[in-house]
């Protein structure tokens, strides 16, 4: 990552955020596991910081689009279950965080290739199927 020149690093990371923001915008999903693939294999990126990178973008992103839906939405909200998953989210984000930074680069790279897999393959099943 360092080894860039800042200019085609800046153009690479203007391009890629535009293309992973049309994907998200346009089909509705992906933001998070596509900017890790973006972070890792275009810009770079070591995993570990790309995927703290990801979280803090996504962060963002899943906050304006909860504020946009609830302000549109004519349901009431359930402050119970917001509650809850704020708090579940929360403890098993700092459980996974420690668990990444203790887990060395090798092993963490096979983590994450197996959820990815694990996913996509979901992904494809559930396509098929309907």
């Amino acid at each position: 990552m360092h080894e860039q020149n800042s200019k085609a690093f800046l153009i690479k990371s203007i391009i890629s955020g535009a293309i992973v923001g049309f994907i998200c915008g346009f089909v509705g999903g992906g933001g998070g596991l596509t900017m890790l693939f973006v972070l890792t294999t275009i810009l770079g990126y070591e995993l570990k910081t790309a995927i703290g990178t990801s979280v803090f973008i996504m962060t963002f992103t899943a906050f304006t689009g909860a504020v946009s839906h609830f302000a549109m939405s004519d349901s009431k909200l359930d402050y119970l279950v917001l509650t809850l998953c704020i708090a579940v989210t929360l403890t098993f984000a700092l459980l996974a965080s420690k668990i990444a930074n203790k887990a060395s680069h090798k092993t963490l790279n096979r983590i994450v290739g197996v959820i990815l897999t694990v996913i996509g393959t979901g992904i494809a099943v559930l396509q098929i199927l309907k």
